[in-house]
């Protein structure tokens, strides 16, 4: 029989795996793709360079982070 212990363990370990499902699933992008603009990809609303960090946090971003919200 599992202690008290043993079952906040199970639980901690099913949080943190529903949290990290949770971020996975947000970071991944429905909208529209970046505008290339001389091969350089720019915001789909206002135009403006979208930095190479956010693109490598969410893969295919159209929106610069002002636009997002």
């Amino acid at each position: 029989m599992a202690d008290i212990f043993d079952q906040a363990s199970d639980y901690e370990a099913r949080d943190r795996e529903a949290a990290i499902s949770a971020a996975v699933g947000r970071a991944t992008w429905a909208g529209p793709g970046p505008d290339l603009i001389d091969g350089i990809p720019c915001c789909a609303e206002c135009g403006e360079p979208i930095p190479v960090a956010r693109l490598a946090a969410i893969p295919g971003v159209g929106l610069c982070v002002d636009c997002a919200e």
